[in-house]
């Protein structure tokens, strides 16, 4: 998601990306990005991956870049931790744009593999992770429930939503 030495193509921008952003009601904020950068200084994320940059994604929806955004995996990076929302000067709530910009990802073909994969673990057992059998052991030893998810209730949220039929990038 790099902006420097990627010149940006004005035939690569869709002007209606940000509207198509803005009308999911939790992203309107997106348009009162300045890119002052707060939300940046404030990432957790940030520190540990320089290249998750909350400003520049901001940047890049306010200008149309719909590709590169959604295309980009650093939109999956988030920790959820809101840092960047509690610092914004200009209240943007770029959690839920994050969100916006994930599901369109997703519908679009640019959704990762390992989220398909979890999302197919969960139809299958109700359970994000699969169980290995050093756990079901320790779990016995300590006289612990065996894990057992709620597959069917899963498989209806994850079919009614759709994420059944998100394919992972290629």
């Amino acid at each position: 998601m790099k902006l420097r030495g990627e010149p940006v193509r004005a035939s690569e921008l869709d002007p209606g990306f940000k509207l198509e952003v803005i009308t999911h009601g939790a992203a309107r904020d997106i348009t009162a990005c300045f890119s002052c950068g707060t939300c940046t200084a404030g990432c957790p994320i940030h520190e540990i991956f320089p290249e998750f940059d909350p400003r520049k994604i901001a940047r890049m929806v306010n200008l149309g870049m719909r590709k590169r955004v959604l295309s980009s995996p650093y939109i999956w990076y988030c920790a959820t931790c809101h840092a960047c929302e509690e610092n914004c000067p200009q209240n943007v709530k770029f959690f839920n744009v994050l969100n916006v910009l994930k599901n369109m990802a997703a519908k679009e073909g640019y959704a990762p593999p390992v989220w398909v994969n979890q999302t197919k673990q969960v139809t299958r057992t109700g359970i994000v992770f699969p169980t290995e059998e050093s756990w079901v052991r320790k779990r016995e030893g300590l006289s612990l429930r065996p894990l057992k998810g709620d597959a069917k209730g899963a498989t209806k949220l994850i079919q009614s939503v759709g994420a059944d039929r998100i394919k992972p990038r290629a």
